[in-house]
C-alpha cells in the first residue's frame, strides 16, 4: 500500500512537472512586433497602475491635480528624447508646452498640424501671394493614413476655393542590377532639389506648401534622410522668405517608427513638426503619442479643431439688443463669442485626456533615456541586419527592399515567402507549433499601408511578414526564429 502511494505520488509529481513545462513553453513569447505595438517595461505599468489607484481613491479630477508635477515632467522627458528647446531673448527658462502637445497617437499629432499648416498657408498664399495652384511633396514611403488625408485635402479645397491643390510623389532613389533599375524606397535628394531648383516639369516650386517626410515606413528598414532634407527646405525658405510670418515650405515628418529606435533630434532635422506615437518602439501604452512644433510656428497657426482648451473663451457676450436669444455667436463684435488660441502647441491639445497614460507614456520614455538611445539605435539596427542576412540564406524567403547600398538602416524587417500565404507564416510562427514551441508575434504589412512605395517596386497586393526588433531581443531569438520558420517552409514543400 505504502509502495503504491509512493508511486501516485510520483505520478502526479511528473504530471505536474510535466505541465509546469508545457505552460513555460507555450507562455514563451518573443515580441517581434515592436513596430505595432511594443510590450511595456514594469515601470511603465507601476506608473500607469498607481495613477488608476488614485483614480479611485480621489477621483479623475482630484487625481489630475495632485499628478500634475508628474505630468509636466511628461513634457520634460519628450523635449529630451527629441531633442527639442530653445534660447529665451530674455533669459527665461525653456517651457516644453510651447513646443510639445501630449495626443492620442501618431495619426492624431500628425492630423492637427498637417490641416492647421495647410489651411493657415492657404490663406497667407492666396491674400499675399495670389497662388492659383498649391502642392503637397510626399515621400514614397509616406503611410498610408498620411496620403488619404493629403489626397482628401487636395479635392476638397480645389473643389472649394480657385485653387487647384495637387499632391506629388518624391522619386525614390533607384539601383541597378544588371539591366533592372530597382526602387529604393529612399527618397532621392537629386531629385528633390531639382524640384526646389524649380528644373522639374510642371511643378513650380513657389507653389509648394509643404514637404511630408516618413522617417521610417511601416513596411520596410529604410531610413529617409530626415536631416539633408531639412536642409535642403531651409536654404530655400531662407532665399524665398519674403518678410513672410510662416516659411514658404512646411516640413513635416512622420516620425512614429523612429522615436525609440533612432537618436531624434529635431534641431538637426530642421522639421517644423513632428509626429510620433507612444505603442510602438517606445514601448509606451496604446493610446498615446506626442507633437512636436516649433514654437513660433505654433504660435501663428489655427488650428482646424479646437476645443475650449485649446481656444478658451474670454469674454462673455453680450445680448444682442431685441433678441430673445443669443445670435450672431460668430460675429466679431460685443455680441459675438471670443477666444484666444493657447499658446505654443497648447493650442493643439485638448481638455479630455487620459492621465494614466500619459504618465506611462512618460516613464515609458525615461526607461530609453535611461538605457540611452545610441545604445538603442545601435542595438535595433544591429538585430534588424542580423535578421535580414539569415532570412536571406533561407530558400524561398525574399526580404522586401533589401538591396545591395550603403545605407542606414533599422531594425524592421519584411519579408514574403514563395508558395505559402503571408497570413499562414504569421500564424504558424505566432501559435507556436513550430520549432521549440516559442510564439513569435509579428505584423502582416499589407501592399496598401504605403500604396506609392508599393506601385513603384511592382508589390502589387502582396502581403508581407513584419517582423520588428527591438534592444531587448537577443540573437538567440532570431536564430529560434528562423529555424522555426524554416521548419514551416519545409513542412509546407
Amino acid at each position: 500500500m505504502r509502495r503504491l502511494f509512493l508511486c501516485l505520488c510520483l505520478l502526479v509529481a511528473l504530471l505536474c512537472y510535466v505541465d509546469s513545462m508545457c505552460a513555460a513553453k507555450i507562455s514563451r513569447h518573443v515580441h517581434f512586433n515592436n513596430a505595432g505595438a511594443s510590450p511595456s517595461p514594469p515601470q511603465v505599468l507601476d506608473a500607469t497602475i498607481e495613477h488608476m489607484r488614485l483614480e479611485s481613491e480621489v477621483g479623475a479630477y482630484r487625481a489630475a491635480e495632485l499628478a500634475s508635477d508628474k505630468v509636466n515632467r511628461v513634457y520634460t522627458s519628450v523635449a529630451q528624447l527629441i531633442g527639442a528647446g530653445y534660447s529665451n531673448i530674455d533669459g527665461s527658462e525653456y517651457n516644453p508646452r510651447d513646443e510639445i502637445a501630449l495626443t492620442e497617437s501618431a495619426t492624431v499629432s500628425w492630423t492637427r498640424v498637417f490641416y492647421s499648416m495647410l489651411e493657415t498657408k492657404e490663406r497667407e498664399l492666396i491674400s499675399r501671394y495670389h497662388q492659383k495652384e498649391m502642392i503637397i511633396l510626399v515621400s514614397e514611403a509616406e503611410y498610408a493614413a498620411n496620403c488619404v488625408a493629403a489626397v482628401k485635402f487636395a479635392r476638397d479645397h480645389t473643389q472649394l476655393s480657385d485653387v487647384k491643390w495637387r499632391v506629388v510623389g518624391i522619386p525614390s532613389s533607384v539601383i541597378t542590377k544588371g539591366t533592372t533599375r530597382i526602387s529604393t524606397g529612399i527618397v532621392n535628394l537629386d531629385s528633390l532639389q531639382s524640384i526646389l531648383d524649380g528644373k522639374v516639369d510642371d511643378i513650380n516650386p513657389a507653389s509648394i506648401a509643404m514637404i511630408c517626410i516618413t522617417h521610417i515606413p511601416t513596411n520596410c528598414h529604410i531610413v529617409n534622410p530626415v536631416e539633408e532634407i531639412g536642409n535642403m527646405i531651409h536654404d530655400f525658405n531662407t532665399k524665398e522668405q519674403n518678410n513672410g510670418a510662416l516659411p514658404r515650405i512646411f516640413y513635416l515628418v512622420d516620425a512614429c517608427q523612429s522615436v525609440g529606435q533612432l537618436v531624434i533630434d529635431v534641431k538637426e532635422m530642421k522639421c517644423h513638426a513632428l509626429a510620433a506615437t507612444g505603442r510602438k518602439y517606445l514601448r509606451g501604452p496604446r493610446g498615446t503619442g506626442f507633437l512636436y512644433v516649433q514654437k513660433d510656428i505654433a504660435n501663428a497657426l489655427q488650428p482646424s479643431h479646437i476645443d475650449h482648451a485649446a481656444a478658451p473663451v474670454v469674454r462673455v457676450m453680450t445680448q444682442h439688443p431685441n433678441q430673445g436669444v443669443c445670435v450672431g455667436l460668430e460675429e466679431e463684435n460685443e455680441y459675438g463669442l471670443l477666444h484666444s488660441y493657447q499658446p505654443g502647441a497648447a493650442r493643439f491639445e485638448f481638455w479630455e485626456a487620459n492621465i494614466a497614460a500619459r504618465l506611462g507614456l512618460g516613464a515609458a520614455i525615461d526607461v530609453s533615456l535611461a538605457i540611452g538611445m545610441d545604445k538603442i539605435e545601435i542595438l535595433c539596427s544591429t538585430y534588424g541586419e542580423i535578421l535580414r542576412s539569415r532570412l536571406t540564406a533561407i530558400d524561398r524567403v525574399n526580404v522586401y527592399h533589401h538591396n545591395d547600398y550603403d545605407q542606414h538602416m533599422c531594425g524592421i524587417v519584411t519579408f514574403w515567402c514563395n508558395g505559402i500565404e503571408a497570413s499562414t507564416i504569421k500564424e504558424r510562427l505566432q501559435n507556436g507549433d513550430q520549432g521549440d514551441g516559442c510564439c513569435f508575434h509579428l505584423s502582416i504589412v499589407p501592399a496598401t499601408s504605403t500604396p506609392l512605395d508599393s506601385s513603384r517596386t511592382g508589390l502589387g497586393m502582396k502581403q508581407l511578414i513584419r517582423a520588428s526588433l527591438s534592444y531587448f531581443n537577443t540573437a538567440d531569438e532570431i536564430e529560434l526564429f528562423c529555424k522555426a520558420l524554416q521548419s514551416i517552409l519545409h513542412s509546407a514543400a
